[in-house]
């Protein structure tokens, strides 16, 4: 199975060409990624397994045209990425994004980070509504990094804002600036490569814990060069280049256009009605 992932996630991406792994082609790769497979959450909003082997991965992300979150996306992508030809490894971050923790949070946000010609670079197409849509530099901590929407940048974790005593073990935050403010996302440590099962225990809490926002909350995300589209439980949001929107869908038959016409999910009846009943069960 594994031989041909690459080839599936390429042609999912809709990838032409002949591919090398260059710093070029991991940009256009994050890309199309970030258009071709959307975040959310609708098997962990359920309560039902969120599986990270690789096999389950390839069947929902690449062929039944699934959502996933970070831990299913990169737990993905690196493996794709390795079998590219890149040097590639994941790592997992703290959340601080929309949030002033008085306590270090889990570490729960899943990576992966690529060396190449001795520079890091992040690739993360699983955070949902703010995911940077293009690779991001490590070795440029400090400096504003440009991306199609949202201006990003890593800052030393000195310089979050926040009290160290909430940063345990991270070294550089990541953050976005937004109407001119600079807001932290999500922090890392390079140095702390994770194995395979610290995912698992990650995804085990995400998926199944009743303090999880992915037990709680439907949360679905897309984005191109233009605007980013999120839905939270019946509000969908559209954030374009200096504009945004809001609607609250109110019907069955709006809810199912906006997953199938907009995150592009292939979802059974099944699973839609149910995920509408919960939705409006205290309505």
């Amino acid at each position: 199975m594994q031989a041909k992932i690459s080839a599936l996630y390429l042609k999912k991406l809709g990838f032409e060409g002949d591919f090398s792994p260059t710093l070029a082609n991991l940009k256009s790769l994050l890309s199309l990624h970030v258009q071709a497979i959307p975040f959310g959450n609708l098997s962990s909003f359920l309560g039902e397994e969120v599986s990270l082997a690789s096999e389950q991965l390839v069947q929902k992300l690449l062929i039944e045209n699934r959502e996933g979150y970070c831990l299913e996306h990169s737990t993905l992508t690196s493996i794709v990425l390795i079998e590219l030809g890149y040097e590639a490894y994941n790592v997992l971050g703290r959340v601080y994004y929309q949030s002033s923790p008085v306590s270090t949070p889990v570490r729960t946000h899943l990576v992966t980070l690529v060396r190449i010609d001795q520079q890091l670079f992040l690739y993360d197409p699983g955070f949902g509504g703010m995911t940077p849509t293009t690779v991001l530099s490590l070795d440029k901590i400090g400096e504003t990094l440009q991306t199609p929407l949202e201006p990003f940048r890593f800052v030393e974790v000195a310089q979050s804002g926040l009290d160290v005593t909430v940063l345990t073990e991270m070294t550089y935050m990541l953050q976005v600036c937004i109407h001119d403010q600079w807001i932290n996302v999500y922090a890392i440590n390079p140095q702390q490569q994770i194995a395979d099962s610290d995912a698992v225990v990650a995804n085990w809490y995400i998926s199944t814990s009743p303090e999880s926002l992915f037990t709680q909350y439907l949360m679905l995300s897309t984005a191109n060069t233009e605007m980013r589209m999120t839905l939270k439980d019946r509000v969908l949001r559209t954030h374009g280049k200096g504009s945004s929107d809001k609607k609250e869908l109110f019907t069955l038959d709006e809810f199912e256009q906006t997953i199938k016409s907009i995150f592009r999910i292939d979802i059974s009846q099944e699973m839609l009605e149910a995920t509408w009943a919960k939705l409006t069960l205290n309505l």
